[in-house]
């Protein structure tokens, strides 16, 4: 399932470099990560990749299954 997920608080490079990682760590596959804007693709279930952005101290806004075929 791919996500689109709309946080608060990521405010620089290093921070995408932290939610990347974080975002791998929980195996999901990397489409974008932008600041305050993430696309993901996972087996896992939305609370996981919640919880991880959260244990970073970040906001999680929303966490969205996109549409089949959006690229």
């Amino acid at each position: 399932m791919k996500y689109s997920i709309i946080t608060e608080g990521m405010g620089c490079p290093h921070c995408i470099k932290r939610v990347t990682k974080a975002m791998e760590g929980v195996g999901a596959e990397i489409h974008r990560v932008e600041l305050n804007d993430i696309s993901v693709s996972t087996d896992k279930a939305p609370e996981v990749l919640r919880a991880a952005i959260e244990a970073l101290g970040f906001k999680v806004k929303s966490v969205t299954a996109e549409p089949a075929g959006r690229a």
